[in-house]
């Protein structure tokens, strides 16, 4: 899948896959391997992390701007529609390895997916502690993004993010 490029700038507030919502601070080159390579210097928001990304590398890395509202529009009907069932046969690992590649994907979508699925499962017949681990992951992903977007508290993300989720559980 070819990945859209985009025009990043210092002060954007962006979202990276396996770190979440954070803000450029600055761009800087770093030498690497005796190669000068221009990054994207990027303040993670809740982890107070620092993560430096090569902007020849940032598409492909899955770096993008936070949803827009039409996007946050289609996130809310994806946690409400009915999710996957799940399959408890098979292997477990198999199971978890594809909730992480979804979780760290960089689509907010298939980060929505995981969050009602699992929020689901967990209601129905308990997680496992792997994952009950990628739910915590998720939620925090999904709930620090829709937060940034809609001006809100992290905690009323996860309030909203939920009630979509319940909306139509049964």
């Amino acid at each position: 899948m070819a990945r859209r490029q985009f025009n990043f700038k210092i002060g954007d507030t962006v979202f990276y896959p396996s770190a979440g919502v954070g803000t450029i601070e600055t761009i800087e080159d770093v030498y690497i391997s005796g190669n000068c390579d221009r990054c994207f210097v990027i303040r993670i928001m809740e982890t107070r992390m620092t993560v430096k990304i090569p902007q020849a590398n940032a598409s492909r890395s899955g770096l993008r701007p936070l949803l827009s509202t039409r996007k946050i529009k289609e996130l809310y009907r994806i946690l409400a529609a009915k999710g996957s069932r799940r399959v408890t046969g098979g292997n477990w690992t198999d199971r978890c390895r594809e909730l992480e590649r979804k979780i760290n994907s960089g689509s907010c979508m298939e980060l929505g997916e995981v969050v009602r699925d699992l929020m689901r499962w967990k209601k129905q017949t308990g997680l496992s502690f792997e994952e009950s681990m990628l739910l915590k992951t998720a939620v925090n992903f999904l709930a620090n993004e829709v937060a940034a977007v809609q001006g809100i508290a992290t905690v009323a993300a996860i309030d909203r993010i939920r009630s979509h989720v319940e909306a139509r559980a049964a």
